[in-house]
């Protein structure tokens, strides 16, 4: 990918959506009312001494097998659903007659650092053989293997012009990505900034053992106003090769999504990195890295400015208190074409939450 930062060819903005219970209090204003679904915990608000009253918004609930736990919305013919945590693969199985994955007991965690417990109900794989693409879950761990050897090699992507900050041409990528996702139900969606003082908040430990090509690793938050503008918020946490990063924002047509992507502990105009936090890297690692940030009301105004001088026009609305969050999810993508590509992770303990 060369010493770059990724622009809009290497993100993915697939409108998918996976779950965890909501049930937020008045306490948080603009925030609706409860939900639930696929054993998430349920949001809760407590005390904390020097840092304010805590609310959690999401936390990664636990999984006994991938059993049910993951969708192929083009397979199935519908959206993944909201209020239930799952991993979405973007593309069927070309190896499968209804394009749904199957289980596979090989040895993944060779490329993803995790071993379930027991692989043969804990993965799902393109073919239940060695190599093959496949995705993880198990307790409160996700991963996935992708490779682009999996998928046919005609572009999903066109590509064109107005994809990226300054309006670049884009070349046609083809796109791949297993990604652990939640979307909030209709009625249920915070809204992080109503409060100048409050600050969101995210964390997760992640390795990414496995990466070769157009590989990177983004923790993605998708805003939404009251007229449906899409805002995808990204924190860089991996660009294979990447040896300097910095921020890049684009437009996905398909999603209708403005995207923005700061790389984390590098770049803090629009999102801080904790003091315990790992910094984005453009290096493959064995080992759990713990991966921590923060977003406050200035930090987000500020980048509604900074997308809406890239896109006159098309962003109108700058106020932070009319933006809610509707789903949350791990990019954890592969681009190619010509040039192949594969990329192995795991993630645990992904968890979101406001101090205010």
């Amino acid at each position: 990918m060369g010493n770059t930062s990724k622009v809009a060819t290497e993100r993915h903005f697939a409108v998918s959506r996976i779950g965890v219970v909501l049930a937020l209090a008045a306490l948080i204003a603009g925030c609706g009312g409860g939900g639930g679904g696929g054993g998430a915990s349920t949001s809760s608000t407590s005390a904390s001494a020097g840092t304010g009253t805590v609310t959690t918004l999401f936390e990664q609930p636990q999984a006994s097998s991938i059993a049910g736990n993951l969708v192929v919305p083009l397979a199935d013919n519908s959206k993944p659903p909201a209020g239930t945590f799952e991993l979405v693969l973007e593309q069927p199985d070309p190896f499968t007659t209804n394009g749904e994955l199957v289980p596979t007991a090989w040895n993944a965690s060779s490329q993803t650092g995790f071993a379930p417990s027991n692989p043969m109900s804990d993965q799902l794989g393109f073919q239940n053989t060695p190599g093959t693409s496949t995705a993880q879950m198990d307790g409160d761990t996700v991963g996935a293997y992708i490779n682009s050897k999996d998928v046919p090699s005609s572009p999903v992507d066109p590509g064109g012009a107005g994809g990226g900050c300054g309006h670049v041409t884009n070349p046609p990528v083809q796109k791949m990505m297993i990604a652990p996702q939640y979307t909030w139900s209709s009625g249920t969606e915070p809204v992080p900034f109503a409060s100048s003082t409050t600050v969101l908040s995210g964390s997760l430990d992640l390795q990414v053992p496995t990466a070769s090509g157009v590989a990177y690793v983004v923790a993605d938050l998708l805003f939404e106003d009251p007229n449906g503008v899409r805002i995808s918020y990204g924190v860089k946490l991996f660009g294979n090769g990447v040896t300097n990063p910095v921020v890049g924002c684009g437009y996905d047509a398909p999603s209708n999504s403005f995207t923005i992507d700061s790389p984390l502990g590098i770049d803090e105009r629009f999102v801080s990195a904790a003091a315990n936090s790992t910094a984005d890297t453009g290096i493959p690692w064995l080992g759990w890295q713990h991966f921590e940030w923060s977003i406050n009301q200035s930090q987000f105004t500020a980048a509604l400015q900074y997308l809406a001088t890239q896109y006159p026009g098309q962003i109108r609305d700058v106020d932070p208190t009319r933006y809610m969050l509707a789903q949350v999810h791990l990019n954890a993508e592969i681009n190619f074409l010509p040039g192949p590509a594969e990329l192995g992770w795991s993630m645990s303990g992904l968890k979101i939450w406001l101090v205010n």
